[in-house]
């Protein structure tokens, strides 16, 4: 049973079994292929943490068309002798990518304005953390004109701070924040892990994950739990 956090199991359903429909097939088409290759789109799906059915439907979107694109690179690369087909796949490959970083933007925008609505009513709902939040103090209260303890500090709160120009990212970037568990597992590993279960990367963004000092790149050595309690 696939399931999206917060979402009812009906929508993550029909989620599912849209996704499925508009992957691609894997490169070695057996039952035990298609079900892994469902289940790793499905992860990246909830990874991406859909707050409502829309955002749901906009997450397998961007994860159907990352699909597509890793597909087309992949038959660029398998027909890299008949130069006619690889230039068709590697355009088809540009136009993907062209769709998945509007699909992003959208997802990206529509995230931010609904957790900037949540902040305003109550500054308790901004719990869930990413790369585009930072740490920021807030004033100590004004003091009471009667006699009162000197007033302690006050905890940091979160607040948005605007998201970066997607276009000046690098493919190393871009593609450790739509896949952060994958990009978390080649830079821990130092190369591809064994045992992966997915696309490979091109060798030069795997490269940069591993030896990248930016701070996206950086973020990926902290574990998941300690970025959420920040």
């Amino acid at each position: 049973m696939y399931t999206l956090p917060d979402l009812p199991d009906t929508i993550a359903r029909e989620v599912f079994a849209n996704l499925c429909a508009s992957l691609p097939a894997p490169a070695v088409d057996t039952p035990d292929s298609r079900a892994a290759r469902d289940e790793a789109a499905m992860a990246a799906v909830a990874a991406l943490h859909p707050a409502d059915a829309w955002e749901a439907k906009l997450a397998a979107d961007l994860v159907s068309a990352e699909a597509y694109l890793m597909d087309c690179r992949r038959l660029a690369s398998e027909y890299r002798n008949d130069i006619a087909v690889t230039l068709r796949c590697r355009a088809q490959a540009n136009s993907a990518m062209r769709e998945l970083r509007s699909l992003l933007r959208d997802y990206r925008r529509t995230q931010a304005e609904r957790d900037k609505a949540l902040n305003e009513m109550h500054p308790a709902a901004m719990e869930r953390s990413g790369w585009w939040f930072r740490d920021a103090s807030i004033p100590a209260p004004t003091a009471s004109p009667e006699p009162v303890e000197p007033p302690q500090p006050t905890e940091p709160t979160v607040v948005a701070s605007p998201a970066p120009d997607w276009s000046t990212l690098t493919e190393a970037e871009q593609f450790a924040l739509i896949h952060p568990d994958r990009a978390r597992g080649i830079r821990a590993a130092g190369g591809l892990p064994a045992g992966f279960d997915y696309g490979p990367p091109e060798p030069h963004i795997v490269a940069e994950i591993v030896n990248g000092t930016s701070p996206i790149l950086r973020a990926l050595d902290r574990p998941p739990a300690a970025m959420a309690a920040e």
